[in-house]
């Protein structure tokens, strides 16, 4: 094994050492906030003890985890480099002729494989945790009556009634206020579990606490049908409910987003935010290799003229205005005032050219 090998193999295991560290001390930190929220929202509730506060912060943690990951690095690498400083070793390598790019080679490598891993395979644990959060939450805390779910088949909706529930199907659903929906067929069933009606339609609105059916057949226990030019059906549902509370993007797997988003789009259904998610993840390594970048950036530049309290300080705000511009940029796509893959890759993309052109200046001169 070469000198150089060596040396590369050194510091991408301290390198590897300050992440992991930064990645348990911010998980434990995360813990304990997130157990203090979930405690604050959640204190005058009936099932409320340390139990359940604890096992919905646990399920949750690994998606919170995936969220923060690009702080982690730029904190680990801060760690790494004060500590390389610190023991000299940055001033000897960099004496002994090692370029700023060799240097930096192993971190930038981890740091990449590590983003891969957690989008494809942490990414789709985590989501199904917290999706399953979710539902520990609402059976312990909540009494949720109502339930919207979208299928390959169309939008499902349940709700439950006075005398039962009923199940809707429509085909389509339009994004616009009122709701339209295509070819509806609701099943009414009462508090026995047994079906009542089922009404098929050519069309349906949502209207104020209804569903509005055109053009329906009703058809009753005794399978008697008759026609109806119009059919109210009584509902909680609100536009807002039908277009925004689908499952929350966190809590579909990055391997189903794509299938999700195409189902969404034929069903007549906004897709921005899943679009949005999935690009963010898809650009999170680049993300993340950008906060590394900007560490060394100024990891270096103090390494050499002192201000070490500084470089730490000038690292830690411009990951935060990174941070601040990536939001805005989600937030731009999430509005389609931006295409997604635009809105998601541009922050990762120009911190990356900053901290590169910075480098490069650094290296030489």
């Amino acid at each position: 094994m070469t000198l150089n090998t060596r040396l590369k193999k050194y510091l991408g295991q301290q390198f590897l050492i300050w992440i992991g560290g930064a990645f348990i001390f911010t998980t434990f930190i995360s813990l304990i906030f997130d157990m203090s929220e979930v405690a604050q929202t959640n204190s005058n509730k009936e099932a409320f003890h340390f139990f359940n506060i604890a096992l919905i912060s646990l399920m949750r943690l690994p998606n919170l985890m995936n969220e923060i990951l690009p702080f982690i690095f730029l904190f680990g690498t801060i760690g790494f480099f004060a500590k390389m400083r610190n023991s000299n070793e940055l001033i000897i390598a960099r004496a002994s002729g090692i370029s700023v790019w060799q240097f930096l080679a192993p971190g930038l490598l981890a740091t990449l494989l590590i983003g891969c891993f957690f989008m494809m395979l942490w990414q789709p644990i985590s989501s199904y945790l917290y999706m399953q959060s979710e539902q520990f939450k609402e059976s312990k805390f909540y009494e949720k009556s109502n339930q919207l779910s979208i299928s390959k088949n169309g939008l499902w909706l349940r709700e439950n009634t006075k005398d039962g529930f009923y199940i809707l199907h429509a085909e389509s659903v339009s994004e616009t206020d009122p709701i339209q929906i295509g070819n509806p067929v609701i099943m009414q069933f009462d508090s026995q579990n047994q079906l009542v009606s089922r009404i098929t339609a050519k069309s349906g609105i949502l209207g104020f606490q209804n569903w509005h059916l055109k053009y329906a057949t009703l058809q009753n226990a005794v399978l008697e049908t008759s026609e109806k030019e119009n059919i109210y059906i009584p509902t909680k549902f609100k536009t807002d409910q039908i277009v925004d509370n689908f499952q929350a993007p966190t809590s579909i797997s990055f391997w189903d987003l794509n299938d999700f988003i195409d189902v969404s789009e034929t069903s007549g259904l906004p897709v921005n935010k899943y679009e949005m998610y999935f690009h963010l993840l898809m650009a999170r390594p680049l993300l993340m290799v950008a906060m590394v970048l900007i560490a060394a950036t100024f990891g270096l530049k103090h390494a050499r003229s002192g201000g070490h309290i500084s470089g730490v300080v000038f690292s830690i705000i411009f990951g935060f205005l990174l941070f601040i511009f990536a939001e805005f940029m989600k937030t731009l796509g999430e509005l389609a005032m931006l295409s997604p893959p635009l809105a998601a890759w541009t922050p990762g993309v120009i911190a990356s050219l900053i901290g590169i052109t910075l480098l490069l200046h650094r290296e030489d001169g």
